[in-house]
């Protein structure tokens, strides 16, 4: 299948760090990393924006706390391996 088969295999990891539109060096690194890891990648990713981001609204600052250091540690992430600063 072509490309809108790869997130509901968790498989879209495998190949973004290389085709990614800015790559930086840590790319190349995260883009050898195991596959299983890639497969957990995309399933964070599934959580973290669609799941984590409504933590943000709730009326716990505790929650909203976790919530908001798991945003940052998923953007960290992001930056440090794609140079995607200008999207985020």
């Amino acid at each position: 299948g072509g490309s809108e088969w790869k997130w509901p295999k968790l498989s879209a990891m495998n190949t973004f760090y290389e085709t990614q539109p800015v790559p930086n060096p840590l790319s190349r690194f995260a883009h050898f990393l195991p596959k299983g890891l890639h497969k957990f990648e995309v399933v964070m990713t599934h959580v973290v924006e669609s799941v984590v981001v409504w933590g943000l609204l709730l009326p716990w600052s505790w929650a909203v706390a976790a919530c908001g250091k798991v945003q940052i540690a998923f953007q960290a992430g992001i930056i440090l391996t794609g140079n995607l600063a200008f999207l985020n």
